[in-house]
């Protein structure tokens, strides 16, 4: 399931506040549509309604496709200068799932691989490496 949150932001140009929709996850086999909105730019993208400026909402954002089996996360690279945030991957680059099932890591193991990308260009080049590779594939 995608999961967006509204949060009150500050645009960084003019110092208006309004409340915008923040995405913590994509599921584009739950909502197709998302994959376009991804596309166009359209995730975590701040526009200020006074202003009009436009800037990305720098927040983690998982991409997952159940039907095709992977995953995108993408991390602001802020994120690599912060020593906790090292702490939840195992050394050979998965994520630490401590304490989940046995079974249930089986069932979706691809979760615990996700792609990661710490650029969101990087992000949506990935998606669309991914459906020319499977539209070829076919």
């Amino acid at each position: 399931m995608s999961k967006m949150t509204p949060h009150s932001l500050q645009c960084p140009y003019c110092g208006h506040t309004q409340e915008t929709m923040v995405w913590a996850s994509l599921n584009v086999t739950h909502d197709p549509e998302l994959k376009d909105r991804l596309y166009a730019a359209e995730i975590n993208r701040f526009e200020c309604e006074k202003c009009k400026k436009q800037t990305l909402i720098n927040v983690p954002l998982l991409y997952h496709d159940m039907a095709m089996r992977f995953c995108v996360q993408y991390y602001p690279p802020e994120a690599l200068k912060d020593e906790d945030f090292h702490r939840h991957f195992n050394a050979d680059g998965s994520v630490a799932v401590n304490g989940v099932p046995e079974a249930v890591v089986k069932s979706a193991e691809y979760l615990t691989r996700p792609h990661i990308v710490f650029d969101m260009n990087e992000l949506i080049r990935y998606v669309a490496f991914r459906d020319r590779v499977a539209a070829h594939g076919q």
